[in-house]
């Protein structure tokens, strides 16, 4: 049965995106099963604890936002350091920007959406998971395809044209070049920052040119810090870290049509815990 513990934990982190609620989540599934002998599929009764008590913590952690400070974001899945089930096949999934995405569902419609559309459960299914009808769990699809439609990051089919357009924007904001760091970046490209009142911006930052000109100052004043290309989702990214490899901030970027299109940057330190020498990422799962 533990063989079913990373896709638990990847159908956790997706609906709540944190690594910790997530492993709380699964672990609680798996005491609820030790309680249980006579289930007869420990994979079906596994996924729907997993499902529902992510619901129910979803709504719990929604108040608990609406009292954060600055802008709330997910904890960044590092591809290069934290292995989650079936990453080649759903890696889009993971991806910050699209995660961002489905903060605009209820966490019915977000259940529903990821098992159906990201995992391939059937309507069937879905209504043994949640209690609900299949025709409930289809509208309830409808619904969340049409909130995110629009707002779907849109991501360049190459990976070695946007690692290289991530290059192109680290060298011209450590050298300081204005115009070079505009000319990747959309005219209505956005930084969005998450702190969590310890760092960042309170606010997300819009337009190439204040994006750029706030780059710059932060590459600026952090000249002690380096930075590693990784990816999050598949999705190029840095990690920012000191010298002693201690990790301080993961930017994720969104690019379409050969531009970055947006920033999303966690500093929160309780976000980057699970990137830390000290606890290694292969720990989560």
């Amino acid at each position: 049965m533990e063989e079913l513990r990373p896709l638990l934990l990847s159908i956790a982190y997706r609906m709540l995106g944190t690594f910790g609620d997530a492993e709380d989540v699964v672990q609680e599934a798996y005491l609820r099963l030790h309680r249980e002998p006579e289930v007869t599929s420990p994979k079906a009764f596994l996924t729907t604890v997993t499902t529902r008590l992510a619901i129910d913590q979803l709504r719990s952690a929604r108040r608990q936002r609406e009292e954060y400070f600055g802008p709330w974001l997910p904890e960044p899945a590092v591809d290069e350091y934290v292995d989650l089930a079936d990453r080649a096949a759903l890696s889009d999934s993971l991806s910050t920007a699209f995660l961002v995405v489905l903060e605009r569902l209820t966490p019915d419609q977000r259940a529903v959406f990821l098992l159906g559309d990201v995992f391939g459960y059937s309507y069937d299914d879905l209504a043994g998971i949640l209690g609900k009808t299949p025709a409930n769990c289809r509208q309830l699809a409808v619904r969340a395809r049409r909130r995110i439609a629009d707002n779907r990051p849109r991501f360049d089919p190459s990976p070695r044209e946007r690692d290289e357009l991530v290059r192109r924007f680290v060298a011209a904001a450590e050298d300081g070049e204005l115009e070079a760091l505009v000319a990747v970046l959309t005219p209505d490209a956005t930084f969005t920052g998450d702190g969590g009142g310890k760092g960042g911006f309170p606010r997300p930052v819009h337009g190439a040119g204040n994006v750029a000109r706030m780059l710059i100052g932060v590459f600026g004043k952090f000249r002690q810090l380096s930075t590693e290309a990784v990816h999050v989702g598949g999705q190029p990214a840095l990690r920012i870290h000191d010298r002693s490899n201690r990790t301080v901030a993961v930017w994720s970027f969104t690019i379409a049509e050969g531009r970055i299109t947006a920033i999303h940057g966690i500093v929160n330190p309780e976000k980057l815990t699970h990137l830390q020498p000290s606890g290694h990422p292969d720990d989560q799962g």
